[in-house]
């Protein structure tokens, strides 16, 4: 008799949980922002992502004509300080990438002067060695997204 009780409670718990995985997957279509980032296609312009925003308020908060056409202008303003920030940010990301790069070369330069040619060689073979770890690493990492 327990044996009958357990086996019926097991195949109604396997049931159950089939049919929330199933609901789960049908829940609703991905926003087109999901969609565009799995493409990996360009970014959105500011315009875009202020539209993208407004309309996605619009439909949740319900808001009026009027009201829409405020939140999108408040947004345009928004996206565009934000683009400015992200500019502003690539071009100070470049100049430190010059010069780390330029310290470098001068530490290259600095071992060259003191290591012998064989130990050069060595010293560059471990150097590739550890850049290519790293990016393999990189690799792995990205993968996990």
């Amino acid at each position: 008799m327990k044996n009958v009780i357990f086996v019926t409670l097991l195949m109604a718990n396997l049931g159950f949980g089939t049919f929330a995985q199933d609901a789960k997957s049908a829940h609703r279509e991905r926003p087109l922002h999901e969609k565009r980032a799995e493409n990996k296609g360009p970014r959105f312009t500011a315009e875009e992502r202020a539209e993208v925003y407004a309309k996605r308020m619009q439909k949740n908060l319900n808001l009026t004509d009027e009201q829409y056409k405020k939140v999108l202008a408040i947004n345009l303003e928004q996206a565009k300080k934000q683009e400015e920030l992200r500019a502003a940010h690539k071009a100070e990301m470049k100049a430190t990438r010059e010069k780390m790069k330029s310290q470098h070369e001068d530490l290259s330069k600095k071992y060259e002067s003191v290591l012998t040619p064989e130990q050069l060689k060595k010293f560059k073979e471990e150097q590739e060695k550890r850049k290519a770890e790293m990016q393999e690493g990189r690799k792995e990492r990205r993968g996990r997204k």
